[in-house]
């Protein structure tokens, strides 16, 4: 029960509301669902768009050379941190040195860790060479300037674990002296040694029974190696020059344009998808709320008739039905937005896996932003669709208005 005062415009909308629960809360659960859609929406957009971009940054390579057969293991590790153990022979560094176009090139070990009680947990391991890198080292190094000692791991932002903490991996401890921030690539659940460390990691993981396609005969085997082209330079003929130069080591060639590109075609799909389910959404709640607007006017007339009896002008009657619908909206939208922001950041990471694309979580400012321009937009909603029954109610004369509540 509202306190007893002033009957105002504001409080006669208020009572219309609390008289009529079930035809208030139909048209507020119009509204949540819209606000829950397009607020939702918008985030995933702003997350997936976020990770692509970071992606292209993190990458940092022109290409990276892998064992034929294994592009898409490669770009698992890396788009979706899933663990994977293939190999090259480590002379390839060298050698690729040789060719034209090449301007640095790095190697890389990746180790994928065991589900079982020799492992913390299953992860991507990956072993970079401080001395070579051009990739890792240069972020990396925002959290440890020093270099990463022998011995210890820096783990990703999704990876349980914080700084000194211990993690075991083949039966070995190794201490936790760095966790870097979120990428949204396979990155964020992968463990980084340097290179020493991972060599001894790969020997730890073949005496435990790890994959056998490590090079017997090669104690400085490598998974990919990282290659930065010299500007310029034809990516089109660097790999035709890789594949026919190494064709008997079978080398396969994964370029980080045409990766990104595959990314960014995907995600421009799913945005589109995105978009126009909104878009959807929109027109046919602002629809569907047009229409209970109007079917109440039918119920209503006799009571607009009263209000102009007692005098009320016609402007106040379209002003009542416009903030009835107002406060309607507002309190839908501000159920969708609350339930946007539970499911977002609290599965925030699982959506990120399931969807299993680049996915960055933007920052506090731009998810306030986004929770408030969504709020706002979805509150015009409900005084939109209501804005033709509210003319029309207006509009009335007193008589007819009586004779149509008869």
């Amino acid at each position: 029960m509202l306190p007893a005062g002033r009957l105002t415009l504001f409080r006669i909308a208020i009572i219309n509301i609390l008289r009529r629960p079930a035809r208030s809360l139909c048209l507020a659960g119009v509204v949540a669902l819209l606000a829950f859609v397009l607020i939702g929406g918008s985030l995933l957009a702003n997350s997936l768009s976020n990770g692509a971009a970071n992606m292209a940054d993190r990458l940092g390579a022109d290409a990276l050379i892998v064992p034929a057969g294994y592009e898409y293991d490669v770009e698992g590790a890396l788009l979706r941190g899933e663990p994977s153990s293939f190999y090259l022979s480590g002379d390839l560094v060298y050698r690729l040195m040789q060719l034209a176009g090449i301007k640095q090139a790095s190697p890389q070990l990746f180790i994928a860790t065991f589900a079982s009680s020799h492992c913390s947990f299953p992860v991507q391991m990956i072993g970079y060479d401080p001395q070579t890198d051009f990739v890792i080292v240069p972020w990396l190094s925002q959290s440890l300037p020093a270099g990463l000692p022998d011995g210890e791991v820096v783990v990703g932002s999704s990876i349980k674990g914080m700084v000194g903490d211990t993690l075991m991996f083949f039966g070995r401890d190794y201490p936790v002296v760095g966790k870097l921030e979120a990428t949204g690539t396979g990155f964020d659940t992968s463990v980084f040694v340097n290179m020493t460390t991972a060599r001894v990691a790969l020997g730890d993981y073949v005496k435990l029974g790890g994959l056998m396609n490590v090079p017997s005969d090669d104690a400085n085997a490598v998974s990919s190696i990282t290659v930065q082209i010299e500007p310029g330079y034809d990516r089109a003929t660097f790999t035709r020059s890789v594949r026919a130069g190494f064709r008997d080591e079978g080398v396969g060639v994964v370029l980080t344009q045409r990766l990104i590109g595959s990314v960014s075609s995907g995600l421009d799909v799913l945005l589109g998808i995105i978009v126009v389910l909104i878009s959807f959404l929109w027109i046919l709640s602002i629809g569907v709320l047009a229409l209970l607007f109007t079917l109440s006017l039918g119920e209503r007339r006799r009571e607009f008739a009263v209000f102009r009896a007692l005098g009320a002008a016609r402007h106040q009657i379209a002003l009542l039905v416009l903030i009835e619908s107002a406060l309607i909206s507002l309190g839908g939208a501000l159920v969708g937005t609350a339930l946007v922001s539970l499911v977002y950041l609290s599965f925030s990471p699982l959506i990120g896996i399931s969807i299993e694309m680049p996915y960055l979580q933007p920052a506090a400012p731009v998810i306030a932003l986004l929770l408030v321009v969504g709020l706002l937009a979805s509150s015009v909603t409900g005084p939109l669709a209501a804005l033709f029954t509210a003319l029309k109610t207006g509009r009335q004369a007193t008589a007819s208005l009586f004779k149509a509540g008869e």
